[in-house]
């Protein structure tokens, strides 16, 4: 028996050490950005369910672009974590700077269309007029974070593939408690500033991401010793990567801007049956976040493992180290059902919120606990093992064209055409996790996902 299960699973201490090692750092990075969300939740939950709509529906092109950058540092990390495998720091840096570009140029975009067309945007997600009028004020002051953010966010995420996590934890931590703080002052009219209601949150968050990226350029200039990436090699050459760039990200890209394009059609399905219905998936979806954080920082750590060891050489190795990981992620799904289940109601009690929506947001978060499982191991299955390994286009297939083909149409279909109860449709927009489940689970099994993608030296 034991003999059976090393072949599939690592017994070695140190491979679970390692694993934790990357995932801590990344998890409580996860904790600390996702508590300044819940934080803006609960101090605009004060102000009642427009705010948090309002807020929640204006963070959309900040969530879209959030993705896209994802999918540029995650593209890229695939390429990374392989040449660290195999310690090429000059072909690092040379990702690093083609990564930056890309997100720096994007982010760009995305901070003129928020400032010059901010109440189109909103229009396309609600047609409230007092949720689109306070909305577009607070993406008027988002989007001057974008760049900011994207510069720090980009250069963070690619340090994780050269095992560089703890950097995160210090700048998130920091920035954590000055998103608090000035949101406090902010939006309330605390210490003497003007109380800004709804655009207060986003001053705050703002000056955060203006501390993230100062921190970060300080880091980069004088703590950070294996890359040595500093501003001045955004200018340099890319060393011909770019092409290897390309075809290895861009359905890494693709995946992830059309995931958040579709997952901003379903929150605007959402908004279209009311500011209830989005404040309560607004605080449901921050409180699972809060809680699953371990289980998508795990993921971002196994394709690092994964990257590594295909980089040294050893494809049977990162074949176990994928059942390894996918075991530990159905592990975490169940004590992510049970804090769900058992903490739900004293998490909703910080909320000042209508009877109505508190109700709707705990049936939601019943529905999560229920549907963790598949989160969890799906999650691993896209973000973890098959782009770890390097098998992109499988990943772009199972996690935006299911999100495309079966989420959002039975979506549609379960709210306007059949007027089918508010948890019924949330389960059918989140249906596609449990298709990905079972196909990617089979693309494992096969061992096709395992690709050397790194240039020899």
């Amino acid at each position: 028996m034991r003999s059976v299960l090393s072949r599939y699973l690592y017994s070695d201490p140190a491979f679970y050490k390692s694993l934790v090692a990357i995932t801590l750092p990344i998890a409580l990075q996860n904790v600390i950005s996702l508590g300044v969300n819940m934080m803006d939740t609960v101090m605009l939950g004060q102000l009642g369910d427009v705010a948090i709509a309002a807020a929640n529906l204006g963070g959309q092109p900040f969530m879209i672009l959030n993705v896209l950058g994802f999918g540029l540092a995650s593209g890229a990390s695939v390429l990374i974590a392989q040449y660290w495998g195999r310690r090429d720091m000059a072909r690092i840096r040379q990702l690093f700077t083609i990564t930056l570009r890309g997100a720096l140029a994007a982010s760009g975009l995305f901070c003129l269309a928020c400032l010059f067309f901010s109440q189109g945007i909103l229009s396309i997600y609600t047609p409230e007029p007092q949720v689109i009028r306070t909305g577009a004020e607070y993406l008027r002051i988002l989007a001057l974070s974008f760049v900011l953010y994207s510069f720090s966010n980009c250069y963070i995420m690619c340090l994780r593939a050269v095992e560089q996590v703890k950097v995160s934890m210090v700048v998130y931590g920091l920035s954590f408690f000055v998103n608090v703080f000035f949101n406090w002052c902010f939006i309330f009219g605390n210490l003497g500033f003007p109380a800004l209601g709804v655009r207060g949150a986003a001053v705050g968050t703002l000056i955060a991401r203006g501390t993230e990226c100062v921190l970060v350029v300080l880091y980069m200039l004088f703590v950070e010793k294996k890359v040595r990436f500093t501003p001045a090699t955004l200018f340099g050459s890319t060393g011909g990567l770019l092409g290897d760039f390309v075809k290895n990200s861009v359905p890494v890209i693709s995946n992830e801007l059309l995931w958040g394009v579709g997952f901003s059609v379903l929150n605007m399905i959402m908004g279209r049956m009311g500011a209830g219905f989005v404040a309560a998936y607004g605080i449901a979806n921050t409180v699972n976040q809060m809680v699953t954080v371990f289980i998508f920082g795990m993921s971002n750590a196994t394709a690092v493992t994964i990257g590594r060891i295909i980089g040294e050489g050893r494809a049977e190795d990162a074949q176990r180290a994928a059942w390894s990981t996918l075991l530990l992620s159905g592990v975490l799904s169940l004590i992510c059902t049970v804090i769900l289940l058992l903490g739900r109601g004293a998490i909703l009690g910080l909320f000042a919120v209508t009877e109505q929506t508190r109700g709707l947001a705990d049936t939601f978060l019943i529905l999560m606990a229920v549907m963790s499982a598949f989160q969890a191991v799906s999650s691993n299955l896209v973000v973890g093992v098959l782009r770890g390994g390097g098998d992109v286009r499988t990943t772009f297939l199972l996690d935006c064209g299911l999100l495309w083909a079966v989420a959002i149409p039975l979506g549609v279909l379960g709210a306007f055409v059949l007027h089918w109860s508010a948890p019924v449709v949330f389960i059918l927009l989140r249906s596609d996790n449990i298709v990905k489940t079972f196909i990617g689970l089979a693309r494992v099994k096969s061992g096709r996902w395992v690709r050397v993608l790194t240039r020899e030296n």
